[in-house]
């Protein structure tokens, strides 16, 4: 399998250099989440990766070769692209856009060989489209076109995949349901993939390395638990009214509670409590007034003091009422 080697880059553009000093290497079957605030480089580092724009300085290499000495069509043999950008063809069948996926080696006049309808069909099984590959682009989800981009790019057939914001619009089932494909993508074909994401907390699950990117400093490399622990990820995150828990990439509002509680009972509901808590400006501590949570009859029971019920939300109404009172 062809790795990509970068060394020494600076990307950016004439007037303004985004990101300097670039030593980076994509291969190894890896599922790599390049991550860091808008405005960092994303886009123009995998633009650059991929030879849509030219370097600063530095260079790409894939495998032994210089990625600009590559013409078009042996440079897609060995890496392929998915932008943010639209295609325009929306009368275009689903089969036919993974179809495109396969130009770098059909003929000149693009008819199939027995290889190319093979690897087509196996990138559209894998993606698990079938039911749709006869079906408009226009007629389709935004999660079923983004499927179908990944089936093209598969279709194509190169060590190296590029993805730029590839959950973009995507409800939360189908951004989880494209992490699992990409991964298992990665784990049964030895496919090194890149992404640009703003999902801190699926890459915290799924990739096998971040990169993560800040300004004015260099690209931080390492698995999500390694940067999470060092502390990497909440200096690239860093904002003055919230705290980033790294471990689950979620955000904690920086509050001061004038009011602290501790949960116990049963560890389910107890944790939806709690966030309801947290969401609502309470403090958890175990030196705090104690609320007792359970499940009765297939239903939430919860009791603090002498109050009890049955939902969070008359939790959240008896605490409110209780706190008011008490000021």
């Amino acid at each position: 399998m062809t790795s990509l080697h970068i060394n020494d880059l600076s990307v950016g553009y004439a007037t303004k250099t985004i990101a300097k000093d670039i030593n980076l290497t994509l291969g190894g079957g890896k599922l790599v989440c390049l991550l860091g605030q808008n405005g960092v480089g994303k886009s123009t580092l995998l633009r650059t990766l991929s030879n849509l724009q030219a370097p600063l300085s530095g260079n790409i290499h894939l495998g032994e070769k210089d990625i600009e000495s590559l013409d078009r069509r042996e440079l897609a043999t060995k890496l392929g692209i998915i932008t943010t950008e639209k295609i325009g063809m929306s009368n275009m069948t689903v089969r036919e856009l993974v179809a495109l996926g396969r130009y770098p080696y059909t003929n000149w006049i693009g008819q199939e060989s027995e290889e190319d309808t093979q690897k087509i069909e196996e990138a559209i099984s894998r993606c698990r489209i079938n039911y749709i590959e006869q079906s408009k682009l226009a007629a389709i989800s935004d999660g079923q076109f983004q499927k179908a981009m990944v089936a093209r790019v598969l279709a194509q057939d190169t060590d190296i995949i590029l993805m730029d914001e590839p959950t973009a619009h995507l409800d939360v089932v189908n951004r989880v349901e494209m992490f699992q494909l990409l991964q298992a993508i990665k784990n049964e074909t030895g496919k090194s993939i890149l992404i640009s994401t703003h999902e801190l907390d699926l890459s915290m699950q799924f990739a096998d390395e971040l990169w993560l990117m800040n300004f004015n400093a260099p690209i931080l490399t390492g698995t999500p638990e390694d940067l999470g622990l060092s502390g990497e990820i909440e200096k690239v995150f860093f904002h003055e009214e919230f705290i980033l828990d790294s471990r689950t990439g979620q955000v904690k509002l920086k509050l001061q509670p004038e009011k602290e509680y501790h949960v116990v009972g049963e560890e389910k509901p107890a944790q939806w409590v709690q966030k309801a808590l947290e969401r609502k400006g309470y403090g958890l501590s175990i030196d705090g007034e104690v609320i007792v949570v359970e499940t009765k009859a297939q239903r939430l029971h919860w009791k603090v003091g002498a109050m009890e019920g049955h939902t969070i939300a008359h939790l959240l109404e008896v605490l409110e009422q209780s706190n008011y009172r008490d000021k």
